[in-house]
């Protein structure tokens, strides 16, 4: 047990689930434009604003001497005295591993090979990606091929990889075919990687597939029940998603409850991101049980949290965050009220993370606390700091997809494309502010979805959308990318 410093008056600690966070997961983002570049409407319920967040590339210190770091940094470093919204930037990253002892691995990939399949865009790229993973593998790493259509099997049973010499051919003979057996292909592969079951190795299933199970067990609670079986023996599970008609809730769930990585690919660029640049994070693990905790100081309360729908309850608050793999990292936003106060510097929050060090086998702990100057400030931007704003704009963009759908639903199609403008315009400014290239793509995605919303509003109104108000000016001031002061940490013994 910790002996922690005691607060002034009784603390409730309440825990909050972040939607879809227990497993790596940048799907929501993939695959809302997929949908939006097909001209469809991205369901709300597909959506998980966390998720969405989690797609965008963070750019945190390394972590120094420990698995995990955490860094803070405020919106802006000043409040005025009178008060005011704040937001709070948490950035959770995770070492690289070029300097770890890397587990090995006993690796089971299971790969749909039914008719869908056969596409230029899937199965051709699926090979290409698949013998450049194999190829990298070590020598001692153990590695199982499963195929499934209607029927699953072992194109490759569990062995060493040795020199290689064998993927190319194995890879070469995955031919689409057929239904969709998931469940089978899936459960062949938790039985190639149980064979071989060490805690020593890093045991796990990867999945991919771009249908619906339709053949064998279909059940989705029962192909979910069956994979915890196998993860509670300490077998994880990783999903990929490819195409646009699997089931989107099935493969979260494996995931989540997998300790795994769930991925959407919607293209070669995303399989290749995949398979090349995220291979290591999606199964050499560095932190389990991560969560924050969010003490805020007097007069201080959270209003928000990224991927958390209600409003957080007040006093201290724990947010339970994903397992973490090598060079991964994970953010969270949190929005503040802050009451009046005297001028000077002025604590806002003290943030405690916690995990489990894989690597050491260690229950780690550290504390830091944020503080801004309290003063008279004119033209007050809780917003000034150029990151905290990408990252808010961001989330806002998710949020705003999902009120898009809830005013589609409701037949109000001027006030979605009014939102779906005014996003894109959002997204514009901070590209300019940041020289972003994936916002400048993402408002294009914007002013495409409003082409596809103008279409009901003219069906229905027999004009085109009355024009939005603009954006934020293009004149504002140049902001600095100076980082918060962090405070000194806490010292836990």
């Amino acid at each position: 047990m910790f002996a922690r410093k005691m607060f002034l008056g009784i603390v409730l600690l309440i825990v909050v689930l972040i939607s879809a966070c227990a497993a790596p997961a940048d799907t929501s983002k993939a695959r809302s434009r997929g949908v939006i570049e097909s001209g469809g409407i991205v369901a709300a319920e597909e959506l998980r604003v966390a998720e969405y967040l989690a797609y965008y590339k963070q750019n945190f210190p390394a972590p120094v001497n420990t698995t995990l770091g955490l860094d803070l940094r405020m919106g802006n470093q000043q409040i005025p005295v009178e008060g005011g919204t704040a937001w709070l930037q948490i950035g959770v990253p995770a070492k690289a591993e070029q300097n770890e002892i890397v587990a090995p691995l006993n690796l089971a990939i299971v790969i749909d090979r039914s008719g869908s399949m056969d596409t230029p865009e899937k199965m051709p790229y699926l090979k290409q990606s698949l013998r450049v993973f194999l190829q990298s593998l070590a020598s001692n790493d153990i590695v199982a091929l499963v195929t499934f259509e209607t029927n699953a099997e072992v194109l490759v049973p569990a062995r060493a990889v040795g020199d290689g010499s064998w993927i190319a051919s194995a890879v070469e003979r995955i031919q689409p075919a057929g239904s969709t057996n998931l469940h089978g292909g899936m459960m062949l592969g938790f039985k190639e990687v149980e064979k071989n079951f060490d805690v020593r190795r890093n045991n796990r299933v990867i999945l991919l597939t771009d249908g619906i199970a339709n053949v064998g067990t279909t059940d989705p609670a029962r192909i979910a029940q069956d994979a915890l079986t196998y993860n509670n023996r300490g077998i994880y599970l990783s999903t990929v998603g490819l195409g646009k008609d699997f089931n989107d809730a099935l493969l979260s769930q494996l995931a989540t409850q997998g300790k795994g990585a769930y991925h959407f690919v919607d293209s070669a660029a995303e399989m290749d991101k995949i398979f090349r640049k995220e291979v290591s994070g999606l199964i050499q693990k560095a932190a389990s049980d991560v969560s924050v905790t969010l003490r805020p100081a007097n007069g201080v309360t959270v209003e928000s949290i990224t991927g958390y729908d209600a409003r957080p309850p007040s006093g201290a608050v724990q947010i339970k965050l994903r397992d973490m793999g090598t060079g991964d990292a994970q953010v969270v936003l949190a929005r503040m009220s802050v009451n009046g106060g005297n001028a000077g510097r002025r604590t806002m929050m003290t943030v405690e993370l916690r995990y489990r060090d894989l690597f050491s086998q260690r229950d780690e702990t550290t504390t830091q606390t944020i503080a801004v100057d309290s003063a008279r400030v004119s033209n007050y931007d809780p917003t000034w700091d150029t990151e905290v704003l990408r990252n808010v704009t961001i989330q806002k963009t998710a949020e705003g997809l999902k009120e898009i759908d809830r005013l589609y639903k409701a037949q109000r199609y001027q006030d979605a494309w009014q939102i779906a403008y005014r996003l894109e315009q959002d997204l514009r400014y901070v590209a300019r502010l940041t020289n972003d290239a994936q916002m400048v793509k993402d408002a294009d995605l914007m002013r495409k979805y409003q082409d596809t919303l103008s279409k009901w509003v003219e069906r229905t109104t027999g004009r085109p959308p009355a024009p939005a108000e603009s954006g934020p000016a293009g004149d504002q001031p140049i902001r600095g990318r100076q980082p918060t002061p962090v405070g000194t940490p806490i010292e836990i013994k």
